[in-house]
């Protein structure tokens, strides 16, 4: 990526005499600020999303599935790819995931630093940045009465923000503002927005060899009248051997372009913005002439109706559609969800652009799960106001193309990456912050340019609240990440954020029930309920609790709710099987495990629990048949184990029960009863020690066990002068 102008920028730096300007500084830079702002994400977990598409999901475990066309057509193959690697090199171990996402944030901070090198690059050959750039059909114009000049030698350098020797500084700005500001968490430090920061990369790579592709076409069309086109390896009148080399490079780069974008698009569809910014980027920085684009058009259209009918079909392809109904099914195509209609959608969008603005300058308020409230129409709410607003940047962009088009560039940037997704394809939540990963370059070009310009006969003022700025940012990132670390607290700060957002208090409540508050966790699924009354999720989670406080019969109410809501719903049957096997009723808990079964075989809790009510059943080989078959699909499952060990105790097997147990705190080194079961056959074999050592363990996790307990009385009693 390191082009003829980085070079030329490159070069002055040795006399220019600052640090900034020096590309390896800025690159070591880059990478130095993103490792330390995202230091403290290593022990995040799998949250929200990230536990359906990688904890709990079972292609990714196995990297064969990849590699056939069938395996491969799925929902973003190439970023489940990567997490396909990650579990093969470390299994779910969240460090090996993090340190993928910040090494992506990295490169694409790189990349981004390369961007605006060439744009602000491209911008300081014209004199003002008023003229627009040169336009390759001059080149070929015939002259009248006297020979043209080289554009390079009429053209005047920019003593404004586009100075050469500014440059090297305010792309460097661009990219620190783009690695470090706080909005950026939910891309980097959320596990599986992965999807986002990897579309990001291949879609800035694309655009770099895009602008690559074009300066060497430049070039190539300057070698033939002997004239240079900014690029100061060219020299004039190159021998055809050079013009030669360009011919053979320029195909490879536009080869290289559609094929970036096309891993961008497998990473995620909102790619499809791409060759609107291939658009924005050949009209800003290479050809606004009437009689250039008159050409163009005689590809561009067929192309973009090519390209358009490619994403459909593969969209098509990974939703099940079938390729005969294409063109009846673009309207399911172009919809996330149904459940919201376009035109209140495309209404609330324009809240939602203003509250995104509003984050970028002012990062306070950020949440996981905004659960923004969806509009009715534009009139309902500030929408009008909102309108205005965005109409009002919009036409500033317009009316600065010509005086400042690195502004305008950065507004049509933001508003470009951000069209799939705030416009009038519906998508069941309106507002994520990890959208933003790719628009922030257009926040940060107008910001850098805009201070560089306002304090262009002060440019260490710029420098400074630019530093200030970077510094706060890193912060606040980093204090954002502290808050990611904790689930618990991650989602309480969501629910405190937004307390009409049902899911916030919903998952608050599952991560209340996993470190056993359940009394908070039920009180967090009633409001989630108060809230969204045919919430089936939050009926399912009090009956689980419900299950483990021994309230049975509530929470056999609880879980046929959920299944008068959502009939479909596996957790829930597998939920009412274990209620009704704790009443007793093992035939119905055996009917609904099996319905949860049916509708989804590889259910490895389903299978355990219906191993349990085998068990209870006294069909106990019929149940070590399913408990091996959880264990089969989920080796990290602790307690199928647990619950071989303990039949084969009662058969007498110790030897085969002991080894069950062990391999049980093996996967889960927390395991209470398995220490217990532990010390019970140590104390059976006369070894006394280990048995107290393993009751203390067991002691030390739950001290409320019972069985544990009075195994360590025993061995107190008959050990007086022991441990």
């Amino acid at each position: 990526m390191v082009n003829g102008e980085t070079r030329r920028l490159s070069m002055k730096f040795k006399h220019s005499g600052s640090v900034l300007a020096n590309p390896w500084f800025a690159l070591i830079l880059i990478a130095v600020t993103v490792f330390v702002i995202y230091s403290n994400t290593c022990r995040v977990p799998f949250v929200f999303d990230g536990k359906v598409q990688i904890e709990n999901k079972e292609k990714i475990r196995d990297l064969q599935n990849y590699f056939s066309l069938k395996g491969f057509k799925s929902h973003r193959p190439l970023v489940e790819f990567s997490f396909a690697l990650n579990y093969r090199l470390g299994n779910l171990n969240p460090l090996g995931f993090h340190l993928v996402n910040i090494l992506i944030h990295v490169i694409s901070g790189v990349l981004v630093y390369f961007l605006a090198l060439n744009v602000f690059g491209r911008l300081s050959l014209f004199q003002g940045g008023q003229s627009g750039p040169p336009v390759a059909s001059q080149t070929h114009r015939k002259p009248k009465k006297r020979t043209r000049k080289p554009i390079s030698s009429t053209r005047k350098p920019n003593a404004g923000a586009f100075s050469s020797s500014k440059i090297p500084s305010m792309s460097l700005w661009v990219a620190l503002l783009f690695v470090s500001h706080p909005i950026q968490t939910q891309a980097v430090t959320y596990i599986v927005q992965r999807y986002a920061s990897m579309s990001a990369m291949f879609y800035l790579i694309s655009v770099l060899l895009y602008i690559q592709a074009r300066k060497l076409q430049l070039n190539m069309e300057g070698l033939g009248e002997g004239k240079t086109w900014g690029d100061d390896s060219l020299k004039p009148n190159a021998d055809k051997k050079s013009a030669a080399a360009f011919s053979c490079k320029i195909p490879f780069y536009f080869a290289a372009t559609v094929l970036s974008g096309v891993f961008s698009f497998l990473s995620k569809e909102n790619a499809a913005t791409l060759p609107g910014i291939i658009l924005l980027v050949e009209y800003f920085l290479f050809d606004r002439s009437w009689q250039g684009w008159k050409k163009k058009w005689v590809w561009l259209v067929p192309l973009g109706v090519l390209l358009m009918f490619l994403g459909l079909y593969f969209l098509s392809s990974t939703r099940g559609l079938k390729f005969e109904n294409l063109l009846e099914d673009v309207s399911i195509l172009t919809r996330e969800t149904g459940t919201v209609d376009r035109w209140g959608y495309f209404c609330t969008q324009f809240n939602v652009l203003v509250e995104y603005i509003r984050l970028l300058f002012f990062p306070f308020g950020q949440n996981v799960d905004h659960m923004y409230s969806l509009k009715s129409g534009f009139f309902d709410g500030l929408t009008p106001l909102a309108f205005a607003f965005v109409v009002s940047i919009i036409l500033a962009g317009i009316w600065n193309i010509r005086k400042r088009p690195a502004i305008s560039f950065g507004i049509f940037w933001f508003f470009i990456t951000l069209s799939i997704e705030s416009s009038i394809f519906p998508i069941s939540d309106a507002m994520f912050e990890h959208r933003l990963y790719l628009p922030v370059v257009g926040f940060a070009v107008v910001v850098v340019y805009g201070l560089f310009q306002l304090f262009s006969s002060r440019i260490v003022c710029a420098n400074l609240f630019l530093a200030v700025a970077i510094v706060t940012f890193g912060v606040g990132t980093y204090l954002r990440n502290n808050i990611w670390r904790d689930p618990l607290s991650l989602w309480e700060d969501s629910a405190r954020k937004n307390p009409e957002n049902h899911r916030a208090h919903n998952n608050f409540g599952v991560e209340l029930n996993g470190q056993g508050h359940l009394n908070r966790a039920i009180r967090e699924y009633s409001r989630a309920l108060k809230i969204k009354p045919d919430f089936a999720d939050a009926n399912n989670n009090l009956g689980n609790a419900f299950i483990r406080q021994g309230r049975f019969e509530d929470a056999i109410r609880h879980l046929s709710e959920a299944l008068r809501k959502k009939p479909n719903f596996t957790g829930a049957h597998n939920n009412m099987g274990v209620a009704l096997a704790s009443s007793g009723d093992l035939n119905g808990a055996i009917r609904h495990f099996q319905i949860a079964l049916r509708r989804k075989p590889r259910y490895a809790e389903a299978h355990n629990s219906l191993g349990n009510a085998l068990a209870q059943a006294d069909r106990v080989e019929k149940a070590m048949e399913e408990w091996t078959r959880a264990v089969a699909l989920d080796p990290r499952y602790a307690e199928p184990h647990y619950n071989m060990g303990v039949a084969f105790d009662q058969k007498g097997d110790m030897r085969r029960a002991e080894r069950s147990f062990s391999e049980a705190v093996r996967i889960n080194p927390d395991y209470a009863q398995a220490y217990s079961k532990l010390g019970v056959i140590s104390a059976r074999q006369g070894d006394y020690e280990s048995a107290m050592r393993l009751f203390s363990k067991a002691l030390e996790l739950n001290p409320r066990l019972a069985d544990a307990q009075r195994g360590f009385r025993e061995m107190i009693r008959l050990t007086p002068k022991g441990n």
